[in-house]
C-alpha cells in the first residue's frame, strides 16, 4: 500500500511540475515584497540554513521583509499579493492552488526530487518527547502508528517522503483509549492533522489535541510537561537534545512561493538568497 501511495504522490507533484514554466521568462521592475515566517519558526531556522541567509552564523533575513506568524498567513500574504516571494512546506504549497511553486535552480521540489536529493531545499520534520518523562503508553502507541506502514501511507499520501519508505511494520490498534497533546510547528501540524484522523479512526475513545503554535513553543511546551509530544520542521539544537528525544517521521521540501501571477518559474539558490537578503529588490534582476 505504501509503495503504491508513493507512486500516486510521485504523480500529483510531476503532473503539477508539467504546468509551470521552465525558467524564469521575466517580471516587472517593482519592487520585491519578502514575506518570511516569525523568528521562533522551524520553517524559517531550515529556510536560513539551507538558503545561507545568515550573518556571522545569525539569521540575517531582510529587515524589511513582511513577518508571517504561522504558515496560513504565509500562504494568505503571499496569495493576496503579487508582487511577493515567500517560503512554505511543500505538502502545503503544492496542495494551495493561490500560490505558484517554484523551480530551484531548473528542480520542482516533487517527491522523486527530494528522494534523489536534486531539490536543494528540504528539512526533516521530526516529533519529539521529553526524556526526563518518557511516554504515555498511549503517546507510544500513536508514534508506532505514524512510523507503521498504514501512518507512513499517509505522510506519502500528503505529498511528503516517508522517512520509512518500505518496509515499515504493520500497525494493530492497541485499544487504549485517553487523550494525549501535541504541540510545535505550524508545518507539521497539517500533516499531523491527518495522522491524527487516521490513528482516532482506529481507536475509538482516543482524543488527540494538535496545536500549531511553532516549533519553539512545542519544544518548550514538552519541556515543561505541557505537551506529550512536540512537533520540530528543523533538527533539534545540542541545547534541546538535553531534553528532548528525537523522532524522525518525514522528510518535507521547503518550497518558494510567488503570487501566480508572476511569471517566474526559476530561481537559482544564489538568487532565492539574494532576495531574502535585501541584495534583490526587484522583479527584473531575476529575469
Amino acid at each position: 500500500m505504501l509503495k503504491k501511495m508513493i507512486k500516486a504522490a510521485l504523480a500529483l507533484t510531476l503532473t503539477a511540475a508539467m504546468v509551470l514554466p521552465l525558467a524564469g521568462c521575466g517580471g516587472s521592475g517593482d519592487a520585491i515584497t519578502v514575506i518570511t515566517r516569525e523568528e521562533a519558526s522551524g520553517t524559517r531556522g531550515a529556510f536560513v540554513e539551507i538558503v545561507d541567509i545568515t550573518a556571522n552564523g545569525n539569521d540575517n533575513i531582510y529587515r524589511e521583509a513582511v513577518i508571517a506568524p504561522g504558515t496560513s498567513v504565509m500562504m494568505t500574504n503571499v496569495a493576496g499579493n503579487p508582487y511577493a516571494i515567500g517560503y512554505a512546506s511543500t505538502g502545503v504549497a503544492l496542495n494551495d492552488d493561490r500560490v505558484r511553486v517554484l523551480r530551484i535552480n531548473g528542480v520542482f521540489p516533487s517527491v522523486e526530487n527530494m528522494l534523489n536529493g536534486t531539490y536543494a531545499i528540504q528539512r526533516p520534520f521530526i516529533i519529539g518527547y521529553n526524556t526526563n518523562q518518557g511516554l504515555s503508553a498511549l503517546a507510544q502507541d500513536f508514534v508506532d502508528f505514524i512510523l507503521s506502514e498504514q501512518g507512513q501511507a499517509v505522510v506519502a499520501g500528503r505529498g511528503y517522503v516517508p522517512f520509512v519508505p518500505f518496509g515499515a511494520p504493520q500497525y494493530a490498534p492497541s485499544g487504549l483509549t485517553g487523550s494525549i497533546v501535541v504541540n510545535g510547528s505550524s508545518s507539521v501540524y497539517s500533516l499531523m492533522h491527518h495522522l491524527r484522523s487516521a490513528f482516532e479512526d482506529l481507536n475509538p475513545g482516543v482524543t488527540i489535541d494538535i496545536h500549531g503554535a511553532g516549533t519553539g513553543h512545542g519544544i518548550s511546551a514538552a519541556r515543561d510537561g505541557l505537551a506529550d509530544i512536540a512537533m520540530s520542521s528543523r533538527d533539534f539544537r545540542e541545547s534541546e537534545l538535553e531534553f528532548i528525544t528525537p523522532i524522525s517521521i518525514a522528510i518535507d521540501g521547503i518550497a518558494v512561493i510567488v503570487h501566480p501571477d508572476n511569471n517566474i518559474g526559476n530561481l537559482t539558490l544564489a538568487q532565492v538568497r539574494d532576495i531574502f537578503l535585501g541584495e534583490v529588490t526587484t522583479w527584473d534582476s531575476v529575469r
